[in-house]
Formats: structure tokens, C-alpha cells, sequence
């Protein structure tokens, strides 16, 4: 089993990380936009994978040092 983080640790991350982000719900899962850039594939699940966090962060260009001080990535 791969390791996982809640979508509450996930939010929490943003809002002091990413001020200012938005999140809108699609069809399969939260589209989630930041920095002028849009990561839309964040699954809909209450746990999510460390990966999509990890490749959220990067393509939203989110201070990583922040992100790994609220979640650990």
C-alpha cells in the first residue's frame, strides 16, 4: 500500500502554502488551480496517494520546503 495523506491535510497544506489557490470539483475527481497553472486530476478519494501531492507541488510550483513542513512528503 502506497503511503497517503486526508484531502483535510492536502487543503490545509494549500491554504498556508498556496494562499490564494482554488478548487473546483469535476467529474472524477477536484481540478485545483495556482501560480496561473492548473493541476486537474487530484482524485476524489478522502486519502490521497503522496505521489499526486508530490506532482501537484511541482507543477504548481508550491515552495516544496513549505509543503514537506505541513505534509511529509
Amino acid at each position: 500500500m502506497s503511503a497517503t495523506a486526508s484531502r483535510a491535510d492536502m487543503e490545509r497544506m494549500l491554504k498556508r502554502c498556496a494562499a490564494g489557490y482554488t478548487m473546483r470539483r469535476t467529474t472524477h475527481g477536484y481540478s485545483i488551480k495556482f501560480n496561473g497553472r492548473t493541476y486537474p486530476s487530484m482524485p476524489k478519494f478522502d486519502n490521497i496517494e503522496l505521489g499526486h501531492i508530490r506532482k501537484m507541488v511541482r507543477h504548481l510550483q508550491i515552495n516544496r520546503d513549505c509543503a514537506r513542513q505541513t505534509i511529509p512528503i
